[in-house]
């Protein structure tokens, strides 16, 4: 599957309906907070997902404005109306900026060969992607031709995320085979589950499905028709679901690596070192380890890994330029 499917977003008024509101009512809240711009319904509910109890999330796009502001809360009734302002020049710079990224063209999708979409950017910009019109006259955010030029980029950051969470898939099937203390196949049988739906959202941004919200991703999956992989550690050691990202279990350990994690320091108690994580928590002893997760496995036992990965003294991400090695054609 190389080509992606418009899926047609309801207008506002259908997806409004939902939790018994009306365009106007959204429009005249969002009147009250003097925010003037083109006004989107974004979320699930601009998505085709969503139910009586769901949020309703607007975003502003505002002449003049720098950095967006968010979020105001309101709220009508039992429903709470999420109000995000926006740069009115960001999605027309977004669209020039990843135009321009060479993109691979593989079985499932167009993948571009460079990350260029943090998590932060991801978030509003698979939004944008499904925004529906709150006004009448006012267009659609991004034209399908436009839509074209996003995806790569935003496929690419769910690959990215997908392959490390197949390494610690795979990480926890050695350290299970191992022995190793606290690793079962039921924890094993987690992991490959996260990896499973890793995989298939990869598929579903590939085929222009970027709805936010992992909890929206069977109804996804279901309404693409993309067959759904068996639950539990495969018994082929992951090779045919990483076969649907053209990618081999051994081609993971080589494009992930290890590194010290994030928000590291180190820190002297009464005469004494220590290694502070991210989350303050404090070690006298921990694992020290950096470079492809292929080599650092012949270094250290997959079950320390793991726990060094747990604790926050080791993080695992994908190589750029060695997937990017893999991508290119």
């Amino acid at each position: 599957m190389t080509g992606t499917v418009r899926l047609r977003p309801p207008d506002a008024g259908q997806a409004l309906a939902t939790v018994g509101l009306t365009a106007g009512r959204i429009t005249a809240l969002v009147d009250e907070g003097k925010a003037n711009g083109p006004r989107y319904l974004v979320g699930s509910l601009a998505s085709g997902f969503g139910n009586a109890r769901s949020d309703v999330d607007v975003h502003v796009l505002v002449d003049g404005l720098e950095q967006p502001v968010g979020s105001r809360l309101h709220h009508v009734g039992d429903t709470t109306v999420d109000v995000e302002l926006f740069p009115a020049q960001w999605p027309a710079r977004e669209v020039a900026r990843l135009s321009g990224v060479p993109v691979a063209d593989l079985p499932f999708g167009r993948v571009a060969l460079d990350p260029a979409v943090r998590g932060s950017q991801r978030r509003w910009l698979c939004r944008w992607v499904h925004a529906v019109p709150l006004d009448a006259g006012t267009g659609a955010l991004f034209s399908e031709e436009e839509v074209r030029a996003l995806l790569p980029a935003i496929v690419r950051q769910a690959l990215d995320r997908a392959l490390v969470d197949a390494a610690v898939a795979l990480l926890a099937d050695r350290a299970t085979r191992e022995g190793a203390d606290g690793w079962t196949a039921q924890a094993s049988g987690y992991l490959w589950n996260r990896a499973a739906r890793g995989v298939l959202e990869v598929h579903c941004r590939a085929a222009g499905d970027v709805t936010t919200g992992e909890k929206w991703l069977p109804a996804r999956v279901r309404r693409l028709g993309l067959p759904l992989p068996d639950p539990g550690p495969p018994a082929d050691g992951g090779a045919g679901l990483l076969a649907r990202l053209a990618w081999t279990p051994s081609g993971v350990l080589e494009a992930v690596r290890v590194r010290p994690a994030e928000g590291l320091r180190r820190a002297d108690l009464a005469g004494r070192g220590f290694l502070v994580n991210r989350h303050d928590r404090l070690f006298t002893e921990w694992l020290e380890a950096e470079g492809p997760l292929a080599r650092v496995l012949g270094e250290h036992s997959p079950g320390r890994l793991l726990d060094a990965f747990r604790r926050a003294q080791l993080d695992l991400v994908a190589d750029p330029d060695v997937v990017r090695g893999r991508l290119q054609p």
